[in-house]
């Protein structure tokens, strides 16, 4: 076969290849957007039931201060209590329009809404002509009943969503995977056809040379010789570089899917994905290096306040301004997290003293306390910060995290912004009020 008819082939094949890929990546990067979708669309399903239980709890709430004070103003927020659940109740019916499972339950747990709806409405009606049996009638284990029974149907809801969840992040990571098995395998195709094409270009190239020098030789005796064809560097080269170009588009799309995967859209900060890997992989390198893991737990106060007021946009800009603010104060080594609504989790790494653990705190409440302004109206930041040091406090994740958020609290009970270091004596408090 003549060198060009060899070139020719290779080149094909390099690009049956190339083409052949970007299809299979295309594929396997759509499959992983959709269940990267269905992850998000799972965690705002087990929100918004999560607000909707807390929509109840608020019409419940301005139901007893009007009863209890007869100030009218309590049906302001307990009109809008309503209002908030029946458009929650309509969003998770629509959420969960492909799961028949779930909506047979919502159709048991809107039956126990409306009634506790009517019996809440019933209690304020009776008020206006006889508030001693308004009175009796919210004494009464009736409507006690129906939000028994609503928390029974959030709660098999969301073990049945959570259920989902996991199942949904295993077929994300599970294509994540198939990525990875792609990218070694395009390795060892790299590496095969480096070894062939080198054994061609020896071959067909290397030798001929060496032939035509000794023909050369030969020539310089007045003998006569032929030369035969050989193969271009400069063609071989571009072949080469066209699939090291492929192999590079490949792994960045692994990495972008990665990242997204693990980002918080709102704040750029990380999400909770890969918390527990994380902490439980510093708690070790804080053992072997001997130095400490802070884990910082902090809870914005009035949040809700803040979203009722002034409208989740500036609850919006309040949770990005505060990732930025904890950015500007820590080091690059250090990790910030969204833990949830309106709570992160920041992980001071290799910190050699606790003394320099306090030095940081002290840096986090005095930058992140710094007043917030949104459109021309200056607003207080306010929240809640507990510390766990690993590995004094805890050697596991869960439990740092745990210990972390109990010192918090103890921060945001005694309401003076100050940062609460986890001690052994508040594990007491918590028991005697459990």
């Amino acid at each position: 076969m003549s060198l060009k008819k060899k070139l020719l082939l290779l080149l094909t094949l390099l690009f049956l290849l190339f083409f052949a890929n970007v299809a299979f990546v295309h594929i396997l990067e759509s499959k992983s957007e959709d269940k990267l979708l269905w992850v998000n669309h799972t965690h705002q399903v087990l929100s918004t039931s999560d607000k909707l239980l807390i929509s109840l709890a608020d019409a419940e709430t301005g139901q007893r201060g009007y009863l209890l004070t007869n100030d009218r103003h309590y049906l302001e927020p307990y009109l809008r209590a309503i209002k908030v659940t029946e458009d929650l109740l309509f969003e998770l019916k629509r959420l969960t329009a492909d799961n028949p499972k779930q909506q047979t339950l919502l159709k048991a747990l809107e039956i126990d809404i409306d009634k506790k709806c009517a019996e809440l409405k019933q209690s304020i009606d009776l008020f206006e002509t006889d508030s001693t049996a308004a009175l009796q009638l919210v004494s009464s284990d009736v409507g006690k009943q129906y939000m028994d029974n609503i928390r029974w149907y959030l709660l098999s809801f969301s073990s049945e969503e959570n259920r989902l969840l996991e199942k949904r992040k295993g077929d994300y990571r599970e294509v994540r995977a198939y990525i990875s098995t792609i990218i070694i395998i395009e390795v060892l195709a790299m590496l095969f056809l480096a070894v062939f094409t080198f054994t061609m270009i020896n071959k067909n190239l290397f030798e001929p040379l060496l032939k035509l020098i000794m023909a050369t030789k030969k020539m310089e005796k007045g003998e006569r010789q032929s030369v035969t064809d050989y193969l271009p560097k400069d063609e071989i080269g571009y072949l080469m570089a066209s699939f090291y170009k492929m192999s590079e588009v490949v792994f960045d799309k692994h990495q972008q899917l990665q990242d997204k995967a693990h980002t918080d859209e709102l704040t750029g900060v990380k999400n909770r994905l890969g918390l527990h890997q994380e902490i439980d992989n510093a708690i070790d390198n804080a053992k072997r290096e001997g130095t400490n893991l802070a884990l910082c737990f902090l809870d914005l106060d009035g949040f809700k306040q803040i979203n009722d007021e002034m409208g989740h946009d500036c609850g919006d800009e309040l949770l990005k301004t505060v990732a930025t603010r904890l950015r500007h104060t820590l080091r690059s080594s250090d990790v910030i997290y969204r833990y949830g609504g309106d709570e992160f989790i920041v992980l001071l790494k290799g910190v050699r003293t606790i003394g320099n653990v306090h030095r940081v705190v002290e840096s986090i409440l005095s930058n992140v306390a710094n007043p917030f302004v949104y459109k021309g109206r200056e607003l207080p930041v306010k929240f809640s910060l507990g510390v766990a040091v690993a590995p004094d406090d805890a050697a596991e994740s869960d439990q740092l995290i745990e210990y972390a958020d109990i010192a918090m609290y103890e921060s945001k009970r005694e309401m003076k912004q100050q940062a609460k270091f986890f001690c052994i004596d508040m594990l007491k408090k918590v028991g005697d009020k459990c």
